[in-house]
């Protein structure tokens, strides 16, 4: 013989309203981080691709001559600033021009740690001249949002994520 469910349970078997509602809570908190972390990888990779350009634009300007042994670091440090301030915090941009007289003799990026953290202390600022194999590295520490998105962009429990653009060149003899 069957058990008969209590009166309450019964009313509740048969009343289907707010179902779709009860539906949508259950799969609601992972739906939207996994929308809000598409939304922020696909910034940072538009913030990864930005500064790459950057570095590219003022690249070109320093393979043509228009940035030459007379700029200062300040003046090439704000050339990168002015191509990438609109999503950069030129207060944290590090940048760093090198020359080689080799392409075997250039130094290697700074590589984020185990932990996240890089070393950017070799940085310096050599001024560019003609017909010299250049080096310009642009280091950027993004912040993550979706926390849990974090250890996928870097190796660190940081809430940031390293971004950086290199290009290096000879420069042409324009003198």
């Amino acid at each position: 013989m069957m058990m008969q469910r209590p009166k309450i349970v019964r009313r509740f078997s048969k009343n289907e309203q707010g179902a779709t509602a009860v539906e949508f809570a259950f799969i609601a908190g992972p739906f939207f981080f996994l929308i809000f972390a598409i939304i922020e990888s696909c910034i940072y990779f538009m913030a990864t691709q930005y500064l790459e350009s950057s570095v590219d634009s003022v690249g070109r300007s320093v393979r043509t001559g228009q940035i030459d042994s007379t700029a200062t670091e300040a003046e090439f440090k704000q050339a990168i600033c002015d191509a990438a301030s609109q999503l950069f915090d030129c207060d944290k941009l590090q940048v760093d021009l090198s020359v080689a007289a080799t392409f075997d003799d250039l130094k290697k990026p700074p590589e984020a740690d185990d932990e996240g953290a890089y070393d950017a202390t070799s940085f310096g600022f050599t001024p560019p001249d003609a017909e010299q194999i250049i080096q310009i590295t642009a280091v950027y520490e993004w912040p993550i949002l979706t926390n849990y998105a974090a250890p996928l962009a870097t190796n660190s429990s940081n809430t940031w994520a390293l971004i950086m653009a290199t290009a290096v060149f000879r420069s042409e003899p324009y003198k």
